[in-house]
């Protein structure tokens, strides 16, 4: 008898956790904050430049890497041509 409760009891809890799990699933996520347009194009001096290249590999790793990675296989298509 005491198998049936244990197993009753986890039956009760299971509808629950998936409950929550759906919940946490379905959330809205947060946006990642995005960098002003106006720092862009307002980097002059090298200091500035370098201070927003910092920003953004922080900010942005994926985007960083990801456009980097562009940049060298297009340099190997380059080679190879």
């Amino acid at each position: 008898m005491a198998d049936d409760q244990k197993v009753e009891q986890k039956a009760a809890e299971q509808p629950t956790e998936d409950l929550e799990a759906l919940k946490n699933k379905h959330k809205p996520k947060k946006k990642k904050p995005t960098i002003p347009a106006d720092m862009l194009s307002d980097a002059k001096s090298y200091d500035d430049k370098l201070m927003l290249v910092k920003f953004l590999t922080e900010k942005e790793k994926g985007r960083v890497v990801l456009m980097v990675k562009n940049m060298l296989r297009g340099m190997s298509d380059v080679k190879k041509k």
